[in-house]
């Protein structure tokens, strides 16, 4: 089981390119947007389809998340990689390898998480969905690249998901209820015990560049394995605890994170 993953979704300045031209062409910004219902559907007659962006400077990525889709097909898969110079696009750089979207783990929505062993730098990002097959349409709701972050250490015991209900409900005078539904919405609140300085510093810059207002991602554990699509919370920070100095070498941290609905 490896540590407590955290990534923080570079900001795409522009989107300069997409395609092929369809009658959802116009619609490839929302994939970009951090609400998921914002969501962007790939048309089943489409065997692949790209959405390149630009970041205004180079900048490293290692990591890509795909959420909130409907994948259960194996040959629907996600690409991401750099361009060199924008004008010619040549490809100089595969920073994830085409990766099948199915989930490992229950129920809709689902969510994709991949890494690559190192870092790539590039200014120009081209996104690769493929829907090859008689497969139906593929609906994204988020799709966001960046840098993943760890602990040496990971978290303490004693983490746990959230649940956050929306709805509320009023006792009537005859005795049933008067109810307005809402929504479920999952989280997770860990609590780091060990954070080394270095790692202070990185996570003081992630902490304070997010706030409570700016999606992140928050994965409990980024293994490939059974249950990954449950480990995985895109959403807003919301408890902003002050750090804790135990030691020279060791400081306490609690953060909590509320999902997207």
């Amino acid at each position: 089981m490896q540590s407590l993953a955290i990534m923080s979704p570079l900001s795409a300045l522009k989107i300069v390119g997409s395609g092929p031209a369809g009658p959802n062409y116009a619609l490839a910004p929302r994939v970009l947007a951090p609400d998921p219902k914002e969501a962007f559907m790939f048309p089943a007659s489409q065997d692949e389809y790209y959405i390149d962006i630009d970041l205004g400077v180079a900048m490293p990525v290692d990591s890509v998340y795909v959420g909130y889709h409907n994948s259960v097909a194996t040959n629907q898969m996600i690409a991401l990689q750099t361009l060199g110079n924008f004008a010619d696009l040549p490809i100089n750089a595969t920073v994830i390898e085409p990766t099948s979207l199915i989930p490992l783990g229950l129920g809709l929505p689902y969510h994709s998480f991949m890494r690559a062993e190192g870092p790539s730098v590039g200014r120009y990002w081209r996104f690769i969905i493929r829907n090859r097959g008689d497969n139906p349409p593929l609906t994204v709701g988020v799709l966001a690249l960046g840098l993943t972050w760890q602990a040496q250490f990971g978290h303490e015991w004693g983490a746990g998901r959230t649940i956050e209900d929306t709805g509320s409900s009023e006792r009537l005078f005859g005795g049933g209820f008067a109810i307005d539904d809402g929504v479920a919405a999952g989280g997770y609140q860990w609590t780091f015990g060990d954070l080394q300085p270095d790692e202070v510093r990185r996570l003081y810059q992630i902490v304070k560049d997010r706030r409570t207002t700016r999606s992140l991602l928050v994965v409990e554990d980024p293994d490939q394995t059974d249950g990954l699509n449950e480990r995985i919370h895109w959403g807003l920070l919301r408890k902003l605890d002050a750090y804790e100095r135990l030691d020279p070498l060791n400081t306490k941290w609690s953060l909590q994170i509320g999902d997207w609905a």
